[in-house]
């Protein structure tokens, strides 16, 4: 996963130099706090979809799982919707995607200017998404080696 977090994480460091940088998006907080955020949230992600590869019978279903909650995370974490306004069993599903978090940080940090101290567990949950896939190494290796058609 190392070339993918180097690509993913230049990307996205990319990204905020053009909106922080370029665009005048509000960085009311030191730009580190912000690249720490962004190398977290790749690593997360990694993580959170290796973690889920671990858990499911097969590689094919796991890529189906991990696509579809790709594909609605933005929706589920509050990017479109705040999620005190979602439905309760709908609103549990924004705190087990590690986009969350990194939605948290930009608020706190890039927007609202507050001291780190106030955000530091969300930083933590992505350091915490970023270990997950330890729990199931043995479980992945198993799969590796011997690996399960079902059809």
């Amino acid at each position: 996963l190392l070339p993918q977090t180097v690509i993913f994480t230049s990307v996205g460091l990319a990204i905020q130099a053009v909106m922080f940088g370029f665009l005048g998006f509000p960085l009311n907080n030191h730009p580190v706090h912000m690249v720490l955020a962004m190398l977290l949230l790749v690593t997360a992600t990694q993580g959170f979809a290796v973690f889920i590869t671990e858990m499911l019978p097969n590689f094919r279903i796991a890529l189906s799982i991990v696509s579809l909650t790709g594909i609605l995370c933005f929706s589920v974490a509050g990017f479109s919707f705040p999620v005190e306004k979602m439905y309760g069993g709908i609103a549990i599903f924004s705190y087990i995607v590690p986009i969350r978090y990194y939605f948290l940080i930009y608020i706190d940090q890039a927007l609202n200017g507050i001291p780190i101290y106030y955000s530091r567990f969300y930083y933590v949950a992505l350091l915490l998404f970023t270990l997950l896939p330890l729990i199931g190494l043995r479980r992945l290796r198993r799969q590796c080696e011997h690996p399960v058609y079902i059809p």
